[in-house]
């Protein structure tokens, strides 16, 4: 795909996502259960978990490898500090994934999505601060997985996978982080990439106490 189609993609789906953002904030998710994306993805017809997406399932115990040389995008709000960026790289390191970090002002997150989308093979978020505008740009980039550890959808989406703990399963916009979020995220991280890699994307996974 040459450059102006890329960016001329980015900007319809843009568009869409404004529209539907300014449209509704309390419309259902489309139910979509999205091909993954993510190099090294099984392809089975046969993903270890039952891929029903919003289903709320156990991480389980013997996870699938994580296909080495994934690249992540770590969407955040402007002025997060360093901790969860550093733990973020960190643990993508030990899995051999980069990570590019993106951080976006309240009013260009969309803006910040979208461009993550378009070179990442999975399009990261932390906590519930970026809900509403994940909600509204993952159903209309149906080809990427976005991963949130720490928070959920309010409704459920077949490209959109979540890591929670008890404590961190807020499915309201804003909602405070968890105080153990950084401690948690390096093993929420690999069973996210692992169940995406492994054809179970859509799915909200809890880790154990």
């Amino acid at each position: 795909m040459s450059p102006l189609t890329r960016i001329g993609a980015a900007a319809l789906v843009l568009a869409a996502a404004l529209t539907a953002t300014a449209c509704t904030t309390t419309g259902q998710a489309s139910d979509h259960a999205a091909t993954s994306q993510v190099p090294g993805a099984s392809g089975s017809s046969e993903p270890s978990a039952e891929p029903s997406p919003g289903s709320t399932m156990p991480v389980p115990e013997n996870l699938p490898a994580v296909a080495p040389g994934l690249d992540i995008a770590l969407v955040v709000s402007a002025g997060t500090g360093t901790a969860i960026p550093d733990a973020v790289t960190a643990a993508a390191a030990e899995i051999d994934a980069t990570v590019d970090v993106i951080s976006s002002e309240p009013s260009n997150v969309i803006d910040g999505l979208v461009a993550a989308a378009e070179g990442a093979d999975v399009v990261l978020m932390t906590g519930a601060d970026l809900l509403v505008s994940v909600d509204a740009v993952s159903s209309q980039m149906l080809d990427t997985q976005f991963l949130i550890i720490g928070a959920q959808l309010p409704e459920p989406t077949g490209n959109v996978t979540a890591v929670v703990w008890r404590g961190a399963d807020a499915r309201t916009a804003g909602a405070a982080a968890s105080a153990d979020l950084v401690d948690r995220l390096p093993a929420a991280l690999r069973a996210g990439l692992a169940m995406i890699g492994d054809g179970s994307a859509g799915m909200v996974y809890e880790l154990p106490e």
